[in-house]
Formats: structure tokens, sequence, C-alpha cells
């Protein structure tokens, strides 16, 4: 009686965890990894591999879009199980989420208006724009902040915005949603920058921040990742996103 009662409770805790909806955060705008459309909803390459993901998972997932910052908060803070924006792993991210294998590979970019001077003669006293919360706040200090106005933005829509209307006179951008940038109408007056000090290359990977200390959920996201390989969901979606290959 006592084995069947265990085996019982073992099969109702399984259903209920298989039930249970995964908190899957993805950015609110960064074209064309995710946007919002008219309706609200997330679309773009991230939510069409997180809604293949959490099939090829057997889970039912809830999308929700943030900003980036609010994303790695919220992960910080425990409201979300997943996180598909293409994040780099680093130490003070590692203290509150796990990391998947990567799932695409892109390099950072210089994005300023043509026939700009790429010296650090040049640069004294300009506003170099980058997304909070990314890497590339702490390169362009680095790199620049002893000589350059380094300008955060909560959104990398918001810097696009910036970089238009002329409040910025660079900014550092990951190449793929830079590259689309520069293949939209308003991106034909910016071009990409050679600059004196070259970006690091991306060799790790984007990968996706998964809720910390559930080895079983890591393993289930890495698996997914490559079962969506496998069965062609993830090449579609890339060729409906973009040009060129991405992994």
């Amino acid at each position: 009686m006592c084995f069947l009662l265990a085996v019982d409770l073992l099969i109702s805790f399984t259903v209920v965890k298989a039930q249970t909806v995964l908190r899957v955060g993805v950015e609110t705008n960064y074209p064309p990894f995710s946007v919002l459309s008219e309706d609200g909803s997330p679309t773009g390459f991230d939510p069409c591999i997180a809604e293949a993901l959490c099939r090829a998972m057997q889970r039912t997932c809830e999308i929700m879009p943030l900003p980036l910052e609010e994303l790695l908060n919220s992960m910080e803070e425990g409201k979300l199980d997943l996180v598909v924006a293409g994040l780099t792993a680093n130490r003070e991210r590692e203290a509150y989420m796990d990391f998947s294998d990567s799932y695409y590979h892109s390099r950072s970019i210089y994005i300023g208006r043509p026939g700009f001077e790429t010296s650090r003669e040049w640069l004294k006293g300009k506003k170099i724009g980058v997304q909070a919360g990314t890497y590339h706040v702490d390169i362009a200090l680095g790199l620049w902040g002893d000589i350059a106005e380094i300008v955060p933005h909560r959104s990398y829509g918001g810097m696009l915005d910036e970089l238009c209307a002329g409040r910025l006179d660079v900014i550092i951008s990951n190449g793929l949603p830079g590259y689309e940038f520069l293949r939209s109408e308003r991106g034909e007056d910016f071009v990409m920058l050679e600059m004196d000090q070259p970006l690091a290359e991306d060799r790790d990977g984007a990968r996706m921040g998964v809720r910390r200390g559930d080895p079983d959920l890591l393993k289930a996201v890495n698996d997914g990742i490559r079962d969506i390989k496998l069965n062609g969901e993830y090449e579609q979606a890339a060729r409906h996103y973009f040009s060129f290959g991405i992994y």
C-alpha cells in the first residue's frame, strides 16, 4: 500500500511539474530578434525560437516581453524561468542564472555616419550610445570612457532613435540587429565604422538564461535547442529573419 501510494504521488508530482507554465522572457524592441506587434504580442526570431523550444520540451509557456534590464532583474528576482534574448554569459549573471548552449553567433559593431573619423582624437567629447544591461556598457567604458560620454539606453530601439535624431555620434550594436538597421530606410544615412579600438569577437555565442539551480530545466532547454535544429524549425526561423547564416 505504501509503495502504491508513493508511486501515485510521484506520478501526480510529475503531471503537476509537466503542467507548470514556464515564464519565458524576450525583449520588447530588438528587431529582428523581438518586436511587439500592433496587438502587443511579441514577434521576431527569439519569440519564434522560444515557441519552438517549448513545443520540443512539451511545456506550456507564457512569453513575456520586457526591456533587457527588466528581463535580467526578473531573472534575479525569480520571476522568470527562461530568457531567450541572446545573452552573453558573465560572472555577474552567473550569480543568479544558468546558461544554455549557444543558439546563434554574432559580433559587435560600431555604427555612425559615413566620413566620421575613428581616432581617439576625434572621439573626444563625443557621445557613444550603448544598450543598458549589455556587455557593451563595460566595453565602451573600458575603451572610450576616459575621452567620450558613454550613454546607456534602456532599449535598443530608443538608442537607434537617438542616433537618427543626431543626439548620439556613434553606437555599439550587436551585429545582427545592426545589419538589419543599416538595411532599413532610416539606416541609409549610416554605415558600419572601423575603429582604432576593435570590439572583441563573439567566441562563446549567444545563450539563453535559465532559472538557476534547476539542472532538469537546463538539460531540457539544451536538448530542445538540439531538437529544433534537427527537426528544421530553427533553420526555418533563421531563414525567415536573416538572409545569411547565424550559427
